[in-house]
């Protein structure tokens, strides 16, 4: 595929550096191209249905146990969105993370924590996933406004 004869060379990808005195650590960061294994493993919840007599059935959507369940199916597929981003670094192993059991895709901040990985650092992974995934608004708006400049140039 090209856009303006300019090849797609695949998923975005970001280097994400740690810096150390004993030697920097360097993380990589890919896009995300499928979910296939995690709407396997994780499908989307759905809400209770309630039916008055005479009328058709509607969800309640404010019910509790469905927000709860709702909000865990959304953390997990940020998890597994950071997870899987994440598997373009060379060499990481996970301890307690394992990618085919949802019920472990949470322990990934935790396991970074007990590597010795600051919040900061942290953050700095997550805001590198995000933009490998094209979800970080600030690049999205520079690019934005970089593509508005070259329509008011040709006009």
């Amino acid at each position: 595929m090209k856009v303006n004869g300019k090849k797609i060379d695949g998923p975005s990808e970001v280097v994400i550096p740690v810096i150390r005195a004993s030697g920097d650590i360097y993380f990589k960061a890919k896009a995300v191209l499928n979910f296939e294994t995690f709407n396997a493993l994780c499908p989307v919840p759905k809400p209770p249905m309630m039916q008055k007599p005479g009328e058709d059935a509607v969800a309640v959507l404010n019910d509790e146990k469905y927000l709860t369940k709702l909000g865990d199916f959304t953390r997990k597929r940020t998890a597994y969105m950071i997870i899987q981003s994440l598997s373009a670094t060379e060499n990481l192993e996970w301890e307690t993370v394992k990618i085919d059991d949802s019920s472990t895709w949470l322990n990934y901040e935790t396991e970074l924590k007990n590597a010795g990985l600051s919040d900061i650092e942290i953050g700095r992974l997550i805001n590198g996933v995000l933009e490998a995934n094209g979800l970080d608004d600030q690049k999205v708006e520079e690019a934005k406004k970089r593509f508005l400049a070259t329509q008011q140039v040709k006009v």
